[in-house]
C-alpha cells in the first residue's frame, strides 16, 4: 500500500533518537504500523531496535542484523497484527544517499515501505527530519522524496 501521510508519535521519535545516541556507529531502527490499515494514512505504532552489530570496512560503515533476529521481529509483528513499514539507519556523514550496501541489506522492502537515512550517526536527532533522505519503495526500486514531500508527508503527532 502506498500511504499519502505518515503519522509518527513523538514518543517514537524519542525512542529512535535514544537508539541513535547510544554510540558513534551506524544504527538501524524499524517502525511498524497496523497490518490491517486500508486508508492512505499510516499510523506508526512501534519503534523496534533490533539486536545488531555495527562495523567498518574499507568502503565505509555498516550495521548487520542476523537472520534469526529478523525472524523474531516478523513473528512479533504477526502476533501484534503489525507490519514493518519503515527502516531507518544512520550514516557517519552528511552523505545520506542510499549506498550499494544499503540496497543489498534492505530489511523493509515491500512496495510503499520507506527507508530513511539519517546523517552524522543520528547525533542531531530527527527534529523536522533535517538532513535526512527519505526513499519510498516503488515497483522498480527506491524513489527519493523531495524536501517538500518530507515536510508534507511525515507528520509528527504529540500524544
Amino acid at each position: 500500500m502506498n500511504y499519502q501521510k505518515w503519522n509518527i508519535p513523538k514518543s517514537i521519535l524519542t525512542k529512535t533518537n535514544t537508539a541513535f545516541s547510544e554510540g558513534r556507529h551506524e544504527t538501524f531502527v524499524i517502525w511498524t504500523a497496523s497490518l490491517k490499515s486500508t486508508s492512505s494514512l499510516c499510523d506508526i505504532k512501534r519503534c523496534i531496535v533490533p539486536a545488531q552489530r555495527p562495523g567498518f570496512t574499507g568502503t565505509g560503515a555498516y550495521v548487520h542484523i542476523e537472520g534469526h533476529e529478523l525472524n523474531r521481529i516478523q513473528f512479533d509483528n504477526f502476533d501484534k497484527g503489525e507490519r514493518s513499514v519503515v527502516q531507518l539507519h544512520t550514516h557517519p556523514s552528511a552523505n545520506v544517499i542510499m549506498s550499494r550496501l544499503d540496497l543489498e541489506w534492505e530489511v523493509v522492502k515491500h512496495i510503499g515501505a520507506l527507508s530513511i537515512i539519517v546523517p552524522y550517526y543520528g547525533s542531531r536527532g530527527l527534529e523536522e527530519f533535517s538532513g535526512v533522505n527519505v526513499y519510498e519503495r516503488m515497483e522498480k526500486g527506491w524513489r527519493l522524496w523531495s524536501k517538500e514531500e518530507i515536510r508534507e508527508r511525515l507528520v509528527v503527532k504529540s500524544e
